[in-house]
């Protein structure tokens, strides 16, 4: 084997094989999982005559059910237009929004948090009936991110 090849042949096996280390920590506690809701489901949208402008009031509750705890870092939710699937509202709280207007970014084992939202829209021919997503990321105490994602009618 020419030099030139085995210089290659280590560089691969350098990317992938990883690296030996002595410290290996393990993972401790209970794995979050959590489930989303909204409530209330589904979402009755109250129109201005004058304007036409839909307001939605609701609450995101996030429940942990494993017995492992997370730190929340975001909580979204837009609205479609269910005809032209155009997005016509969108909300938007990362950890440090929860922390002011919730009063914390943590849930705890078996815990709950609620996350009140509101937002206005408004549909061509004065529509009122919306599709609405909620998306929440978690990060759990041994670093994983959790995902979920929600689709909520407005009536």
């Amino acid at each position: 084997m020419t030099l030139r090849r085995r210089l290659t042949l280590v560089l691969a096996m350098a990317l992938v094989f990883p690296a030996c280390e002595d410290n290996v920590t393990t993972p401790t506690g209970q794995r979050a999982v959590i489930t989303v809701e909204v409530d209330p489901n589904p979402v009755p949208g109250s129109q201005s005559p004058l304007t036409g402008v839909i307001s939605v009031g609701y609450k995101i509750v996030i429940t942990e059910t494993n017995g492992g705890t997370g730190k929340v870092l975001f909580v979204s939710s837009q609205i479609f237009d269910p005809e032209s699937g155009a997005q016509v509202a969108l909300t938007y709280f990362d950890s440090a929004d929860l922390k002011v207007f919730v009063g914390s970014d943590t849930i705890e084992p078996r815990g709950t948090l609620t996350v009140p939202q509101t937002a206005s829209y408004i549909l061509p021919d004065f529509r009122k009936e919306a599709q609405m997503t909620v998306n929440v990321q978690v990060q759990g105490d041994q670093g994983l991110l959790i995902n979920q994602a929600v689709l909520v009618r407005i009536e």
